[in-house]
Protein backbone atom coordinates (compact mmCIF):
# COMPACT_ATOMS: atom_id res chain seq x y z
CA UNK A 1 0.00 0.00 0.00
CA UNK A 2 1.34 3.21 -0.73
CA UNK A 3 1.08 5.49 2.12
CA UNK A 4 0.38 9.75 1.01
CA UNK A 5 3.52 11.72 1.79
CA UNK A 6 1.22 14.29 3.68
CA UNK A 7 -0.13 11.40 5.67
CA UNK A 8 3.98 10.48 6.69
CA UNK A 9 4.36 14.34 7.29
CA UNK A 10 1.62 14.44 9.14
CA UNK A 11 2.33 11.46 11.76
CA UNK A 12 5.59 13.08 11.88
CA UNK A 13 4.31 16.17 13.24
CA UNK A 14 2.70 14.06 15.65
CA UNK A 15 5.97 12.39 16.64
CA UNK A 16 7.75 15.98 17.09
CA UNK A 17 4.91 17.12 19.34
CA UNK A 18 5.59 13.72 21.61
CA UNK A 19 8.90 14.32 21.44
CA UNK A 20 8.92 17.46 22.81
CA UNK A 21 6.52 16.62 25.96
CA UNK A 22 8.24 13.80 27.21
CA UNK A 23 11.76 15.47 27.36
CA UNK A 24 9.73 18.62 28.59
CA UNK A 25 9.10 15.84 31.58
CA UNK A 26 12.68 14.95 32.02
CA UNK A 27 13.90 18.57 32.21
CA UNK A 28 11.40 19.40 34.75
CA UNK A 29 11.38 16.17 36.87
CA UNK A 30 13.85 16.31 40.38
CA UNK A 31 15.77 13.04 39.04
CA UNK A 32 16.18 13.51 35.24
CA UNK A 33 17.82 10.37 34.81
CA UNK A 34 15.71 8.50 36.76
CA UNK A 35 13.05 9.52 34.73
CA UNK A 36 14.58 8.79 31.65
CA UNK A 37 14.79 5.59 32.64
CA UNK A 38 11.81 5.08 33.80
CA UNK A 39 10.65 6.72 30.09
CA UNK A 40 13.00 3.86 28.37
CA UNK A 41 12.02 1.00 30.44
CA UNK A 42 8.45 1.44 29.29
CA UNK A 43 9.87 1.48 25.37
CA UNK A 44 12.07 -2.03 26.75
CA UNK A 45 8.53 -3.36 27.31
CA UNK A 46 6.82 -2.20 24.27
CA UNK A 47 9.55 -3.59 22.16
CA UNK A 48 9.66 -7.32 24.24
CA UNK A 49 6.01 -7.34 23.38
CA UNK A 50 6.57 -6.47 19.60
CA UNK A 51 8.97 -8.62 19.47
CA UNK A 52 7.34 -11.63 20.26
CA UNK A 53 5.20 -11.17 17.60
CA UNK A 54 7.19 -10.07 14.91
CA UNK A 55 10.11 -12.06 13.05
CA UNK A 56 13.48 -11.26 14.10
CA UNK A 57 15.66 -8.23 12.29
CA UNK A 58 18.05 -9.70 9.59
CA UNK A 59 21.43 -10.66 10.60
CA UNK A 60 22.71 -7.49 8.40
CA UNK A 61 20.85 -5.08 10.56
CA UNK A 62 22.78 -6.31 13.48
CA UNK A 63 25.40 -3.94 13.06
CA UNK A 64 23.30 -1.38 12.38
CA UNK A 65 21.15 -2.08 15.52
CA UNK A 66 24.66 -2.26 17.97
CA UNK A 67 25.46 1.32 16.70
CA UNK A 68 21.80 3.05 16.98
CA UNK A 69 21.95 1.94 20.83
CA UNK A 70 25.53 2.83 21.47
CA UNK A 71 24.44 6.39 19.43
CA UNK A 72 21.12 6.59 21.75
CA UNK A 73 23.07 5.58 24.94
CA UNK A 74 25.74 8.80 24.30
CA UNK A 75 22.10 10.91 23.78
CA UNK A 76 20.96 9.74 26.57
CA UNK A 77 23.83 10.70 28.77
CA UNK A 78 24.56 13.80 27.07
CA UNK A 79 20.92 14.91 26.87
CA UNK A 80 20.30 14.95 30.73
CA UNK A 81 23.61 17.01 31.74
CA UNK A 82 22.74 19.49 29.08
CA UNK A 83 19.66 20.44 31.12
CA UNK A 84 21.07 20.29 34.52
CA UNK A 85 23.59 23.01 32.44
CA UNK A 86 21.01 24.56 30.55
CA UNK A 87 17.45 25.84 30.51
CA UNK A 88 14.56 23.69 28.42
CA UNK A 89 14.21 26.68 26.36
CA UNK A 90 17.78 27.25 25.41
CA UNK A 91 18.97 23.18 25.69
CA UNK A 92 16.09 21.68 23.28
CA UNK A 93 16.87 23.54 20.48
CA UNK A 94 20.23 24.14 20.11
CA UNK A 95 20.32 19.69 20.29
CA UNK A 96 17.87 19.41 18.27
CA UNK A 97 18.76 22.56 16.08
CA UNK A 98 22.26 21.03 14.17
CA UNK A 99 20.47 18.06 13.07
CA UNK A 100 18.91 18.44 10.20
CA UNK A 101 21.57 19.28 8.20
CA UNK A 102 24.08 17.01 9.66
CA UNK A 103 21.64 13.87 8.81
CA UNK A 104 21.25 15.64 5.51
CA UNK A 105 24.73 15.25 5.27
CA UNK A 106 25.12 11.66 6.71
CA UNK A 107 22.63 10.11 4.42
CA UNK A 108 24.44 11.88 1.81
CA UNK A 109 27.58 10.20 2.33
CA UNK A 110 26.29 7.12 3.92
CA UNK A 111 23.13 5.74 2.31
CA UNK A 112 23.13 7.34 -1.04
CA UNK A 113 20.28 9.86 -0.74
CA UNK A 114 20.31 12.77 -2.02
CA UNK A 115 17.05 15.63 -2.32
CA UNK A 116 15.31 17.23 -4.67
CA UNK A 117 15.55 21.05 -4.72
CA UNK A 118 12.36 21.84 -2.98
CA UNK A 119 13.04 19.11 -0.30
CA UNK A 120 16.77 20.89 0.20
CA UNK A 121 14.69 24.37 0.53
CA UNK A 122 12.61 22.80 3.22
CA UNK A 123 15.57 21.28 4.90
CA UNK A 124 17.24 25.09 4.58
CA UNK A 125 14.31 27.03 5.44
CA UNK A 126 13.97 24.60 8.50
CA UNK A 127 17.22 25.35 9.90
CA UNK A 128 17.45 29.02 9.05
CA UNK A 129 14.52 29.08 11.69
CA UNK A 130 15.74 26.96 13.99
CA UNK A 131 19.07 29.16 13.85
CA UNK A 132 16.93 32.36 14.51
CA UNK A 133 15.19 30.67 17.52
CA UNK A 134 18.91 30.19 18.88
CA UNK A 135 20.19 33.67 17.96
CA UNK A 136 19.37 34.92 21.25
CA UNK A 137 20.16 32.14 23.40
CA UNK A 138 23.72 31.80 22.50
CA UNK A 139 24.80 33.93 25.67
CA UNK A 140 25.13 30.30 27.78
CA UNK A 141 27.92 28.61 29.95
CA UNK A 142 30.23 27.07 26.69
CA UNK A 143 29.85 24.07 28.75
CA UNK A 144 26.25 23.77 28.22
CA UNK A 145 26.50 24.20 24.68
CA UNK A 146 29.00 21.50 24.38
CA UNK A 147 26.95 19.31 25.96
CA UNK A 148 23.78 20.38 23.87
CA UNK A 149 25.58 19.82 20.44
CA UNK A 150 27.21 16.84 21.04
CA UNK A 151 23.34 15.30 22.21
CA UNK A 152 22.60 16.45 18.68
CA UNK A 153 25.59 14.51 17.29
CA UNK A 154 24.35 11.87 18.65
CA UNK A 155 20.93 12.17 17.44
CA UNK A 156 22.49 12.32 14.40
CA UNK A 157 23.71 9.17 14.41
CA UNK A 158 21.34 6.90 16.12
CA UNK A 159 18.64 9.03 13.19
CA UNK A 160 21.32 8.10 10.52
CA UNK A 161 21.92 4.14 11.34
CA UNK A 162 17.94 3.41 12.39
CA UNK A 163 17.07 5.08 8.64
CA UNK A 164 19.80 2.30 7.37
CA UNK A 165 18.96 -0.36 9.73
CA UNK A 166 14.31 -0.03 8.88
CA UNK A 167 15.70 -0.34 5.55
CA UNK A 168 17.58 -3.49 5.76
CA UNK A 169 14.91 -5.26 7.07
CA UNK A 170 12.17 -6.83 5.80
CA UNK A 171 9.90 -5.44 8.82
CA UNK A 172 10.65 -2.03 10.11
CA UNK A 173 9.02 -2.69 12.91
CA UNK A 174 10.88 -5.07 14.23
CA UNK A 175 14.25 -3.51 13.77
CA UNK A 176 12.06 -0.25 16.18
CA UNK A 177 11.51 -3.01 18.77
CA UNK A 178 14.67 -4.66 18.96
CA UNK A 179 16.22 -1.20 19.07
CA UNK A 180 13.69 -0.34 21.81
CA UNK A 181 14.76 -3.15 23.81
CA UNK A 182 18.97 -2.25 23.41
CA UNK A 183 17.95 1.02 24.47
CA UNK A 184 15.95 0.63 27.37
CA UNK A 185 17.96 -2.33 28.26
CA UNK A 186 21.29 -0.28 28.63
CA UNK A 187 19.42 2.07 30.83
CA UNK A 188 17.66 0.78 33.07
CA UNK A 189 20.70 -1.74 33.67
CA UNK A 190 22.76 1.13 34.62
CA UNK A 191 19.93 2.25 37.24
CA UNK A 192 20.51 -1.16 38.75
CA UNK A 193 23.70 -1.36 39.03
CA UNK A 194 24.45 2.51 40.92
CA UNK A 195 21.12 3.20 42.46
CA UNK A 196 18.69 0.76 42.46
CA UNK A 197 16.47 1.39 45.57
CA UNK A 198 16.32 5.10 44.63
CA UNK A 199 15.33 3.48 40.99
CA UNK A 200 12.62 2.05 42.47
CA UNK A 201 11.13 4.17 44.61
CA UNK A 202 11.18 7.08 42.15
CA UNK A 203 8.93 4.82 39.40
CA UNK A 204 6.96 4.04 42.56
CA UNK A 205 5.98 7.60 43.03
CA UNK A 206 5.97 8.71 39.46
CA UNK A 207 3.85 5.37 37.76
CA UNK A 208 1.88 6.91 35.69
CA UNK A 209 3.73 10.23 34.14
CA UNK A 210 6.60 7.74 34.07
CA UNK A 211 4.57 5.59 31.79
CA UNK A 212 2.56 8.27 29.71
CA UNK A 213 5.93 9.74 28.94
CA UNK A 214 7.39 6.53 28.05
CA UNK A 215 4.76 5.43 25.71
CA UNK A 216 4.65 9.33 24.14
CA UNK A 217 9.04 8.33 23.67
CA UNK A 218 8.43 5.15 21.89
CA UNK A 219 5.60 5.58 19.78
CA UNK A 220 6.85 9.05 18.24
CA UNK A 221 10.45 7.12 18.05
CA UNK A 222 8.92 4.51 16.25
CA UNK A 223 6.77 6.46 13.93
CA UNK A 224 10.08 8.99 12.58
CA UNK A 225 11.81 5.91 12.38
CA UNK A 226 9.13 3.94 10.18
CA UNK A 227 8.85 7.33 8.19
CA UNK A 228 12.33 6.86 7.18
CA UNK A 229 11.60 3.68 5.30
CA UNK A 230 9.53 5.48 3.10
CA UNK A 231 11.09 9.00 2.99
CA UNK A 232 14.12 10.94 2.79
CA UNK A 233 15.64 10.69 6.14
CA UNK A 234 16.85 14.38 6.11
CA UNK A 235 13.54 15.29 4.99
CA UNK A 236 11.68 13.52 7.59
CA UNK A 237 14.82 14.78 10.47
CA UNK A 238 13.91 18.39 9.44
CA UNK A 239 10.51 17.98 10.08
CA UNK A 240 10.77 16.25 13.46
CA UNK A 241 12.75 19.23 14.38
CA UNK A 242 9.67 21.41 13.88
CA UNK A 243 9.59 19.93 17.95
CA UNK A 244 11.32 22.95 18.41
CA UNK A 245 8.16 24.68 18.13
CA UNK A 246 6.29 22.49 20.63
CA UNK A 247 9.10 23.46 23.01
CA UNK A 248 9.23 27.08 22.82
CA UNK A 249 5.42 26.67 23.10
CA UNK A 250 5.84 24.61 26.28
CA UNK A 251 8.09 27.25 27.96
CA UNK A 252 5.95 30.02 27.03
CA UNK A 253 3.03 28.24 28.79
CA UNK A 254 4.71 25.88 31.40
CA UNK A 255 7.79 28.63 32.26
CA UNK A 256 5.56 32.10 31.49
CA UNK A 257 8.21 32.87 28.94
CA UNK A 258 7.37 35.54 26.62
CA UNK A 259 6.41 34.41 23.20
CA UNK A 260 8.91 37.65 21.08
CA UNK A 261 8.66 38.57 17.95
CA UNK A 262 11.41 37.06 16.92
CA UNK A 263 10.24 33.37 17.95
CA UNK A 264 6.98 33.97 15.59
CA UNK A 265 8.97 34.64 12.70
CA UNK A 266 11.09 31.94 13.71
CA UNK A 267 8.07 29.36 13.59
CA UNK A 268 6.44 31.01 10.56
CA UNK A 269 10.26 30.21 9.07
CA UNK A 270 9.96 26.84 10.35
CA UNK A 271 6.17 25.85 9.01
CA UNK A 272 7.47 27.07 5.77
CA UNK A 273 10.39 24.92 5.48
CA UNK A 274 8.43 21.73 6.18
CA UNK A 275 5.36 22.96 4.06
CA UNK A 276 8.18 22.37 0.95
CA UNK A 277 8.57 19.24 2.24
CA UNK A 278 5.37 18.25 2.49
CA UNK A 279 4.98 19.15 -0.83
CA UNK A 280 8.02 18.34 -2.64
Amino acid sequence: MVVPETFVYGLVLLSALAHAVWNAVVKHSAEGFLQLAMIRSVGLLIGILLATQLPAPEPEAIGFLLGGAFFQYIYFFLLTRSYRALDYGTAYPLARGVTPLLVALAALLFLDESLQPLQLTGVLLVSCGILALLMKELRVPSTGILLSLGTGIAITGYTTLGAAGVRAVGNPLSFVAWLEILSGAGILLAVLLTQPLRGFAFARANLLRGSASGVLASGGFAIALWATSVMPVAAVAATRETSILFASVISVYVLNERFSVRRLIAALIIFTGVGALAFA
